[in-house]
């Protein structure tokens, strides 16, 4: 209007010395189409006129300049004197009609006579080294206009009180060219209001936004009346990382009769429950870093949400100043040490009871692979894994557990020399088996450092070349694995053999393939390790790296950092998707009518004129199909290859929900834009030394990072599909011999009988008399396999003994999950029943109904919309993910297939719960928080 009033939306430059540190903000908030309630600043051009036009600033720069900061008292005296004297001066009347003026434009904008707020606006407040916050006045629910003008006059007043005064005296801040403007503002009918501060004032963490709210106008949470709501959230991903509820005993509301504002208890229901819903409590952040990104700096603002308003509309922005609290705090990256708590414990080995039936199951499994036969067992920490190994072992399937872990110790203990950690000690206990990291003595930690930078450096600089010669290593292993037979022997050697004098019958190359097989099995899980551990490190290096920067930053914050890369353990997914896309475009959906009729389908996709889709079909099988639905570690794991009516069965669903118009793919471009927008910001809150150090860890990690995927096609897929096949085409042969009826029951013996029964097998044959197998295996073998029945049917006990303060081992960590914290979560007493804690692994929030899954065989169970809860998750699955909502498992880390997956497909998952896949039931409506690691059943 002129220089005396200025309205937030009048575009005028937001210049401080005009308006005031809180009137600028506001005019630049508002221009920069922030939500700020309507209102208008009446200029320092004002005060300044006023002050000078009544003679009252030489008076009170002679007045100030007799007093001293340690003398309270006088500067008492004196700022009474001052106030009075401003506050009894009459406004001139050249002022009031402008400012008349505007308060009539005001009440004309809002349609009606609303209450205003009447608040101070400083030159020297809102300033990034002094904020001046509540150092001068604010007047809430003013009514009519003489009102508004003698509080205009009281917040001109305001910028002597004592305290304003006292703290521009300590802060060494000058009373020349001192100036206050008003901000004249409507008044929002506020049901919730508060603070939020775009850093962590405690400790400086720029990463961080901390929210205060209440109930009703946000007056009685700035002044410390009540004890608000207390949120602190992760600035990048917006997610809680702490909070607590307040005692919001009262609230500050209008009341309509007397047009005033009153104080009232606020009822239990709302009281002690947190008063921002999750979106609110989103919107709020959003806002806050929105304030933070226009003003330049870290900023600390005023919010409400108006109940006049419709609900998404109705958060509005008070206040926006710098903050300036968190230099008194440590600074970034300084962590407090919180006192670790006792750990209880769980049950020792030799304390749990024998399953009925189960007698005598020590005698299935090797001798060092039982406690009773390691000494110091009992007194050391050990989790069952039932991520690789969720059900009981057979006798010959323990063989692939001890080529896995006994591989892996060997790469961190004498490969790499891991500077903390050797391997995973490993046991078998009632069918299960048992894990326990190796810490490496901490008097040997420094000296493996220079071996172990001398070793994983060489990986790293040469990661590529080293890599690609790995799959060749590979992929030349399986193909002799490939190579081996196991053929029925002759009923007579061939009379070419007597001629040439070949002297052997064929039986020696029965036990040659039979130990080559192991062998080769076993050097690809050598080579399985050569990699990963690297892998695992890299990111372990990364995300430390992060945590000491960032205190407090999610764990998922930093894996999707690494995210929206392509690997090659989706491309059997991918394939079946594009053989889907493809079978559309060739309208060949009504082939796919009963899938589980493989040659039906072909036949019926043949007759359809689909001969190109078999030709893809075909040519998608090697090596792709080589996949399997479990996790590759048991014999009766079914593959794609030889069970094609699963692979079959997916395109059939992906074909479907093409039709219905469903996006399939993987959403790889908003992955990599929400991969960008986090480096990016994170990035942004570094220091300048930091940035370099940062770029090279994130490097280093995002080279590495696919094969923490990829090996387990490479291994646990493909040469594992062949080594079952294998075992089941050399089982074929003793049930030809009446050993056994099935050929999954060479399962119930361990290595070393299957070669003992392989002699037994060619001497009957070569002397011409039975053999001794047919008699003694049935018996044995339903003996064991009435043992085994009654191990698997009991749930393990998910550890053992008392859990350590520290895990070094990466892998127990990133794969696993298996932190102290997470493991006391598991023996908490004080567990709510409707509520189960995990691994914050992928965020977002779903409530829908569970599918609770404890075999693959029961993922066609899976409905479209439902949230899977299962022990464990495997590579495989991939089709399914598609078409949940959300993932639950029992165990799992950050780097666990399922948080992977879930990540990649945009899902919420949350993992290491210990026991969800046995507390959920199939039905229940459950709440899943893949920001917090929180499962709710909303249903019991």
């Amino acid at each position: 209007m002129n220089d005396y009033v200025v309205f937030f939306d009048s575009g005028r430059d937001p210049d401080p010395q005009l308006l005031g540190g809180k009137c600028a903000s506001l005019v630049s908030s508002t221009t920069a189409g922030m939500p700020v309630p309507p209102g208008f600043a009446v200029t320092t051009r004002a005060f300044d006129d006023f002050m000078d036009g009544t003679g009252l600033r030489a008076q009170i720069k002679a007045q100030l300049a007799e007093i001293d900061a340690a003398d309270l008292t006088r500067i008492d005296a004196v700022c009474t004197s001052i106030r009075e004297s401003i506050e009894s001066r009459d406004v001139p009347a050249d002022l009031q009609r402008v400012l008349r003026a505007g308060y009539d434009e005001l009440m004309a904008r809002c349609h009606g006579d609303v209450p205003v707020a009447v608040r101070s606006s400083a030159t020297a407040e809102d300033l990034p080294g002094a904020s001046f916050a509540g150092q001068h006045d604010t007047y809430l629910w003013l009514t009519r206009y003489d009102t508004v003008q003698q509080h205009l006059r009281r917040c001109w007043a305001s910028l002597y009180s004592s305290r304003a005064v006292t703290y521009r005296l300590t802060n060494g801040i000058a009373e020349d060219d001192l100036s206050m403007a008003v901000a004249v503002q409507k008044m929002v009918n506020a049901r919730i209001a508060g603070v939020a501060m775009t850093v962590d004032p405690a400790n400086g963490d720029r990463s961080k936004i901390v929210v205060e709210a209440s109930w009703g106008l946000g007056e009685l949470v700035v002044s410390g009346q009540v004890t608000p709501d207390n949120m602190l959230l992760d600035k990048v991903m917006l997610t809680v990382v702490r909070e607590t509820v307040g005692d919001k005993r009262a609230e500050l509301v209008p009341d309509p009769a007397s047009r005033s504002l009153i104080e009232r208890e606020v009822g239990p229901e709302r009281r002690s429950v947190r008063c921002l819903t999750d979106d609110e409590l989103m919107a709020v952040a959003t806002l806050a870093k929105r304030a933070e990104q226009h003003h330049g700096c870290a900023q600390d603002i005023e919010f409400a949400f108006d109940a006049d308003l419709p609900a998404g509309s109705d958060l509005l922005l008070l206040q926006s100043r710098p903050e300036t609290v968190h230099s008194s705090g440590p600074k970034a990256g300084e962590r407090t040490q919180n006192p670790i708590p006792a750990l209880k414990s769980f049950p020792r080995p030799s304390e749990l009871t024998v399953p009925p039936g189960a007698e005598g199951w020590d005698e299935l499994y090797p001798y060092h692979l039982l406690f009773a036969n390691s000494p110091g067992s009992e007194e050391k920490f050990w989790f069952c894994d039932r991520y690789h190994w969720p059900t009981a072992f057979k006798p010959f399937e323990t063989g692939v557990a001890e080529f896995a872990l006994k591989c892996l110790g060997q790469y961190n203990t004498r490969h790499l020399l891991v500077p903390p950690a050797n391997g995973i000690e490993f046991k078998i206990h009632l069918g299960y088996l048992y894990m326990s990291p190796v810490p490496v003595p901490e008097d040997e930690i420094t000296s493996r450092v220079p071996e172990f930078e001398r070793r994983s450096g060489h990986y790293y600089r040469n990661w590529e070349d080293l890599l690609d010669r790995w799959r060749g290593k590979v992929r030349s292993t399986i193909a002799e694995m490939e190579r081996l037979s196991f053929a029925p022997l002759p009923e007579m050697m061939p009379f070419d053999d007597i001629v040439s004098g070949k002297a052997t019958d064929g039986s020696e190359v029965l036990l040659e393939n039979y130990d080559r097989l192991i062998q080769l099995t076993y050097q690809n899980w050598q080579y399985h390790f050569e990699f990963l551990n690297l892998d695992y490190l890299a990111y372990l290096d990364l995300f430390t790296f992060a945590k000491d920067a960032f205190p407090d930053i999610p764990e998922q914050a930093v894996a999707k950092m690494v995210q929206g890369v392509d690997m090659e353990l989706f491309r059997p997914d991918d394939e079946l998707k594009r053989l889907a896309l493809m079978a559309v475009e060739s309208e060949l959906q009504s082939a796919f009518t009963d899938t589980d009729d493989v040659d039906g389908t072909l036949q019926a996709i043949r007759d359809a004129g689909g001969e190109e889709w078999l030709a893809a079909y075909e040519a998608a099988q090697d090596p792709w199909f080589n996949f399997t639905v479990g996790n590759g570690f048991y014999g009766h794991d079914k593959y794609w290859l030889e069970h094609q009516e699963i692979p079959l069965a997916y395109i059939k669903d992906y074909i479907r929900r093409v039709d219905e118009g469903q996006q399939i793919q993987r959403p790889l471009d908003q992955l990599t834009a929400e991969r960008d927008r986090i480096i990016a910001e994170y990035r942004a809150l570094l220091d300048a030394d930091q940035t370099a150090e940062f770029d090279a860890k994130l490097a280093l990690a995002t080279t590495a990072y696919p094969y923490v995927e990829n090996h387990n096609f490479y291994i646990e897929h493909w040469t594992m599909g062949v080594f079952w096949r294998k075992v089941r085409e050399l089982s074929r042969l003793f049930v030809a011999a009446g050993f056994w009826q099935d050929e999954g029951d060479l399962l119930y013996l361990d290595r070393g009988e299957v070669r003992d029964a392989i002699f037994d097998l060619v001497a009957g044959w070569a002397v011409g008399a039975p053999a001794s197998g047919p008699t003694y295996w049935p018996t044995e073998i339903e003996r064991r396999r009435r043992i085994f029945e009654a191990l698997d049917a009991r749930r393990p006990q998910p550890a053992l003994n008392t859990p350590p303060e520290q895990i070094t081992e990466p892998l127990t960590q990133m794969l696993w999950g298996i932190t102290p914290e997470q493991v006391r979560q598991w023996l908490a007493d004080d567990r709510d029943d409707l509520a189960i804690t995990g691994l914050a692994a992928s965020p977002g929030v779903v409530e829908a109904r569970a599918r609770v899954v404890h075999h693959a065989d029961q993922l066609s169970e899976v409905q479209d919309g439902e949230v899977l809860v299962t022990t464990y998750t495997a590579p495989s699955w991939g089709p399914i993910f598609g078409r949940i909502t959300a993932t639950v498992t029992d165990i799992g880390g950050m780097m666990s297939h399922a948080a992977i997956v879930c990540r990649e497909y945009g899902l919420p998952a949350v993992t290491g719960t210990g026991d969800g896949s046995t507390t959920i039931r199939t039905g229940q409506l459950i709440r899943v928080d893949g920001n917090t690691g929180r499962v709710e059943v909303l249903e019991n």
